[in-house]
């Protein structure tokens, strides 16, 4: 399965985040990808929210380039607004190559920061998600966090268990926590869980926005198969389901958890 993830440095203007979003994504199919995926916020990155409804001209297009291309994306992350409140979700779509919107994943958990000269709440305004981000798609069982899901390994085994081999990870990762955390977590979260993790990040920003980038794909036993350091552009990898099976057999990890 040929999967590849697209790192932007979006801004606060969607017209242009879209433009390159489809630069990048025809790139992606030019070389037969089967999974595309853009990174968290890659619609909008600004002081306000951005949000869309579910029935967004913008959400139709992109169901349409999936059918018309014959294609697989996972969506970043949109803030999707939640009916009849001022809040949002951070939301992940899965569309198929149908243009069928068949899995969307709420984050579960919520960006928190609480220092004194640094305080972030994400739950002040989203809310957050109740269900595993678990799809299948071409007959591969497919697992999706975001962002700061990475830091709950549990989560993750979760969707291991559940039969997940590659696991998508859209993010926006800060490069202040990223230069310590963004490599460990990421191939760690590989690791333990015998699966492909394909990490893909926002890069830009200034100051403490600035974020890390290094989207990057890793193998079930921790290799970095590939990865896009600072630059904007498309990172193209073709994963070995059966191999990850073979692995699975002969090592077999997830067949020994034990709940305590």
């Amino acid at each position: 399965m040929k999967v590849a993830l697209i790192q932007m440095d979006s801004k606060d203007n969607k017209r242009e985040n879209i433009e390159k979003a489809i630069k990048f994504m025809d790139e992606a199919v030019k070389k037969d990808s089967d999974i595309i995926c853009l990174s968290e916020k890659f619609l909008y990155w600004g002081k306000d929210r951005g949000a869309e409804s579910m029935d967004s001209d913008i959400i139709t297009n992109f169901k349409e380039y999936a059918k018309k291309n014959n294609v697989n994306i996972i969506l970043g992350s949109l803030a999707i607004k939640v009916e009849g409140s001022d809040n949002i979700t951070n939301t992940t779509l899965v569309i198929n190559r149908k243009g069928e919107i068949i899995h969307r994943y709420d984050k579960i958990y919520m960006y928190t920061v609480d220092k004194d000269d640094l305080k972030i709440d994400e739950g002040k305004d989203t809310i957050k998600g109740n269900k595993l981000g678990l799809v299948e798609i071409d007959g591969v069982k497919i697992g999706i966090g975001i962002c700061f899901d990475i830091r709950y390994p549990e989560y993750f085994k979760t969707l291991a268990l559940n039969g997940a081999e590659i696991i998508f990870l859209p993010a926006n990762f800060r490069k202040a926590t990223g230069k310590l955390a963004w490599d460990i977590l990421t191939r760690a979260r590989a690791i333990e869980n015998q699966a492909y993790f394909c990490a893909c990040d926002q890069t830009g920003g200034i100051a403490e926005k600035e974020r890390c980038g290094n989207t990057q794909i890793i193998s079930y036993d921790g290799t970095i198969l590939t990865n896009i350091e600072k630059e904007e552009g498309i990172i193209v990898e073709d994963l070995d389901i059966e191999s990850l099976r073979t692995f699975r057999k002969e090592f077999p990890v997830l067949k020994q958890i034990e709940k305590f």
